[in-house]
């Protein structure tokens, strides 16, 4: 094979065939280009692919790897290419009698898991009131996960309601798919590392079999995936692992970085390999990067770098609310689309949580940029925030059959499809409105009809009060009668509290419509802007959209152009991994979307954001994020903004932009207020070193330095109170003292 294209660190790991192997594969390193060269390089210096085994996270990944093989290596098929559910999935088929399987069991979905959850909590007579099904099925999850038995999951989970109620589901969850012939994902691996600790001759048989073993993401696997490995791999003992123990961000979901930074105690004399240079992103980004994962201490150590030494320094904006960090985002993405070097495909906007992608898609929409939320779905169109909107629709509009047949199932109320079918057949006769209907639902079982009553009278209780309360505060109201806030704060599942961040960014939407200056100050006004906002509106090339995504779905993705929002002290670093006081992995997820960056990145966050305080939402300091000061000096710039510039956060760049509804022949969407920063009192020329200056949020302070000339003049300030700020001297609104 000729191996001359391939970097010496590429090389060393390829050619390396025999013992324990670690590559740490910084991130764009060129670690699948390594794997799959390996590969075929083991079967060209004479290893059967029958005895190699390579194991991925994602279906993808393995597609890939053995496509690459399959074209460098003809024989490559005998070969194990899979993720490692697949793998366990193929070896119970065969193996799976020794613990009492068929060959042809069932693999339940999460679905079909909630179920039988479900159907167990029933049978016990335990209520919603008492547990949320999705929360005893997530501790099951997490109990198979870290390999934990229903025999012991009270003594490694404690006591508490919770632990007891899925202590009472976990033994009978297991016997009714044991019945069924059936396993979910969790018991693949459980089961396969069950199979290989209880009948020694089927672990011997497979340590024969693969005698060369390959895992990618190794920072990723999870105590019984590592458990998995390690049995099969004590047989050789040619174990090859890739991973990045700074790219390690799934401990939330059970991976465990210890496995890869234990690595060489596990294999004694193992050869550590680092893949340091890095072929997506130029030094400015790199450098910055490097600055900030070197403050983790549970790290191996590497230092990114990359051929391409020029590049646009990434860039900090300092924005007043988070809506004009939104605005920013907006306006810069539709300004690199105007330039025309850049496609919106080019654009990745990365966020830490998902609910932060509404007022994101508020702007980018006003704008008519395109954009497509990746991994997840549009804010408007999760299922709890068209709950809510279903029932506020038919508070506005009785006569909305379908939001009365949403509305009328969450929560669940005793109303069951053979009973909406009877009211439905009801109202066709008498033509009346599914809601008008069940104020007589005659035709249906005594339970259902009362159930309709006190659903009816509980809108017709909201709705007499409307008039004399806020469009807030009928929201809430809606939430709180109606019984979602009940069953949101019942489900503890890591979903259910998201969906309550969602729940509470939905509030903040309202809120933010009640303190526009514009338009119908209404429920019916807000659901109007609502829809007009959550419907999509196809812009250009279907492909070709700005991608919206969470930190976490963005790794092993790469974007010419990358936008970090909300990079604030309890965003990023979040508040949970504060309260933990645990932020390395927090650090890391920064790192990783700061290394999907290729030519230019964009770190913004927000002085001020709308916090909930009690009934009403108010405007909170924001702290910068550590993250950003962990940045060395001179690695980062401020974003050249002039915010009295009609360039940005202003009306007019709505009907000027190339990429706005009103360019195309479409009603262009109000922008929020522009930020009314005016000119500074002093001329550039006066603000120098050593001058003492004051700044109506961060108060006095002194120049410590300045660079630049003119409307590009910057000053670094060193505030009494609030430390050290760059700011343009020509726009701040900076006073001599």
């Amino acid at each position: 094979m000729d191996l001359t294209s391939l970097n010496a660190p590429q090389r060393e790991a390829v050619e390396t065939t025999e013992g324990a192997v670690l590559v740490l594969a910084g991130a764009g390193s060129g670690k699948t280009r390594v794997l799959t060269t390996r590969a075929a390089y083991l079967i060209e210096q004479g290893v059967r692919p029958f005895n190699i085994l390579a194991l991925t996270f994602t279906n993808k990944a393995a597609a890939e790897m053995k496509s690459r093989v399959e074209a460098i290596a003809a024989d490559a098929d005998d070969m194990w290419v899979m993720t490692f559910h697949a793998m366990c999935a193929r070896l119970l088929r065969i193996e799976g009698k020794h613990l009492g399987y068929s060959n042809s069991f069932t693999i339940y979905d999460a679905s079909d898991a909630l179920t039988v959850v479900k159907d167990i909590l029933k049978e016990l007579d335990v209520g919603k009131d008492a547990v949320e099904p999705r929360t005893v099925r997530s501790m099951i999850s997490k109990a198979k996960n870290a390999g934990v038995t229903p025999a012991r999951f009270k003594e490694v989970y404690g006591e508490g309601d919770t632990v007891k109620y899925t202590s009472w589901v976990y033994g009978r969850y297991e016997d009714k798919l044991r019945l069924n012939n059936a396993m979910d994902f969790d018991d693949l691996l459980l089961k396969t590392l069950l199979l290989f600790e209880e009948y020694p001759d089927v672990l011997d048989k497979y340590r024969r079999r693969f005698q060369y073993i390959m895992v990618d993401e190794y920072q990723d696997t999870n105590s019984v995936q590592y458990s998995i490995v390690f049995l099969l791999a004590k047989g050789s003992g040619n174990i090859f692992v890739v991973g990045d123990d700074d790219q390690s961000i799934y401990g939330w979901r059970g991976a465990d970085i210890s496995n890869i930074l234990g690595f060489e105690k596990d294999f004694p004399g193992a050869r550590v390999i680092r893949l340091e240079q890095n072929y997506r992103s130029h030094q400015s980004i790199l450098d910055a990067a490097n600055g900030v994962i070197r403050n983790n201490s549970g790290r191996m150590g590497k230092e990114l770098w990359s051929s391409i030494k020029t590049g646009q320094k990434p860039l900090e904006f300092e924005a007043e609310t988070d809506l004009e960090e939104a605005q920013y985002v907006a306006e810069k993405a539709a300004s690199l689309l105007r330039e025309g070097k850049y496609t919106a495909s080019d654009i990745a906007v990365l966020y830490r949580v998902n609910s932060q992608s509404r007022v994101l898609e508020n702007k980018l929409k006003e704008r008519g940029v395109p954009y497509v939320i990746y991994g997840g779905q549009s804010f408007y169109d999760r299922k709890e925030i068209k709950d809510l909107l279903a029932y506020l629709n038919l508070l506005c509009n009785p006569d909305a059959d379908l939001c009365f047949i949403r509305a009328v199932g969450v929560p669940k109320r005793g109303i069951g499809d053979v009973s909406l079918g009877k009211l439905y057949a009801a109202a066709q006769v008498q033509q009346l409105s599914l809601y008008d209907m069940c104020k007589q639902p005659e035709d249906v079982s005594k339970k259902a009809a009362e159930s309709l009553k006190e659903f009816c009278g509980m809108l017709e209780n909201v709705r007499a009060q409307m008039s004399g309360l806020t469009v807030l505060q009928i929201v809430e109201r809606v939430f709180e009668d109606s019984g979602l806030r009940t069953m949101m704060l019942n489900d503890t599942s890591p979903e259910g509290r998201m969906r309550l961040l969602n729940v509470e960014e939905f509030f903040k939407s309202v809120a933010d419509f009640e303190r526009d200056t514009q338009g119908d100050h209404t429920l019916s006004g807000f659901l109007e802007r609502s829809a007009l906002i959550s419907d999509v509106d196809a812009v250009g090339d279907e492909g070709d959209k700005i991608m919206l995504m969470t930190m976490h779905s963005a790794k092993g993705l790469e974007f010419p152009i990358v936008f970090i929002v909300g990079l604030q002290e309890g965003l990023l670093p979040h508040q949970m991994s504060l309260m933990d006081g645990d932020v390395e992995e927090e650090r890391r997820l920064c790192y990783v979307g700061m290394t999907r960056a290729k030519k230019r990145l964009y770190l913004t966050w927000s002085a001020t954001r709308y916090v909930r305080m009690g009934a009403s939402f108010e405007r909170m300091p924001g702290k910068r994020s550590r993250f950003l000061e962990e940045i060395p000096d001179g690695c980062l710039e401020p974003a050249s903004v002039k915010r009295n510039s009609t360039a940005y956060f202003s009306h007019e760049t709505v009907s000027q932009s190339p990429y706005s509804f009103a360019a195309q022949g479409r009603m262009s969407m109000p922008s929020a207020a522009p930020v009314l920063n005016k000119k500074a009192e002093h001329v550039p020329s006066a603000f120098t070193a050593g001058v003492a200056v004051s700044h109506p949020k961060f108060g006095q302070g002194q120049i410590i330095s300045t660079n630049g000339e003119g409307d590009e003049k910057i000053a670094v300030v060193r505030f009494d109170t609030a430390g050290e700020k760059k700011m343009f001297v020509a726009f701040a609104p900076l006073k001599i003292l």
